[in-house]
């Protein structure tokens, strides 16, 4: 499968735009616990796929699983290898093409599924199947159409400066949300990723598609618009987004 060509350069551009909330914090401990919970059962390995800065495998980590992680850009794996932590292998590479050498008793892809049309989506759901052990649990998060579709034209500064802004919007034909950053001073040198959003039916079809069960339904957060605060657990019908469990289909 082929990368779409805003996917590097923008989590490359993210990545320095957010220098200020880069440092592992209680927000990447919870998160891990999060996903040792949601699992539901006893595991050792990890894969994250999309891992970003590291953070959340670093968390991991911290619970005695050994973990790998696969980040497309560079500049992401080197500052994961840099503060990251003894049970963390570190890959740059596409989930797309990567050749792994093991299966895993997890597999992760936490805040970025939708690259893509759906036969990308399928192939990859396909692909994180096959890195499943037997008895694996996945754990993808998978982005709401309704918040998306009432959330489009929403704009908000990344940091209390002013200094990095995004704006939200929606492709109705298609389901797609994308979302805008830029430097309030050069506005016209913006950054736009574009992630494909499904209804629950609509990604259960999909994993059964690649041979997979969803097997339970975590629904994430949501923004209050009108109140300019961040409510950590909405409902499935308002969500950003939600968190579905898989495993292999019997």
């Amino acid at each position: 499968m082929k990368q779409d060509n805003w996917v590097k350069p923008f989590y490359k551009n993210q990545f320095h735009m957010m220098k200020h909330l880069q440092t592992y914090s209680e927000y990447d401990e919870q998160a891990a616990k999060e996903i040792v919970d949601q699992t539901g059962k006893e595991f050792f390995t990890v894969l994250e796929i999309g891992s970003g800065n590291g953070n959340l495998a670093r968390g991991l980590a911290e619970f005695n699983k050994d973990v790998m992680t696969v980040e497309l850009v560079p500049e992401l794996v080197e500052f994961a290898k840099e503060n990251s932590h003894p049970n963390v292998t570190s890959l740059c590479g596409s989930f797309y093409d990567i050749k792994l050498p093991q299966t895993f008793d997890a597999v992760l892809y936490i805040d970025g599924f939708g690259i893509g049309e759906d036969a990308d989506q399928l192939y990859l759901l396909k692909r994180i199947r096959e890195w499943l052990t037997e008895d694996g649990i996945g754990l993808i998060d998978i982005y709401n159409p309704p918040y998306w579709r009432e959330t489009a034209g929403k704009q908000m500064y990344i940091d209390s400066d002013g200094e990095v802004c995004r704006k939200y919007g929606y492709i109705h034909d298609t389901n797609h949300m994308t979302d805008t950053w830029w430097y309030t001073e050069a506005p016209e040198e913006s950054f736009t990723q574009v992630l494909a959003c499904y209804h629950v039916d609509e990604i259960k079809t999909m994993c059964e598609l690649a041979g997979l069960e969803v097997i339970d339904v975590f629904s994430g957060g949501a923004m209050d618009w009108d109140e300019m605060t961040f409510n950590p657990k909405a409902s499935l019908s308002a969500c950003m987004s939600y968190r579905i469990k898989v495993a292999k289909s019997s």
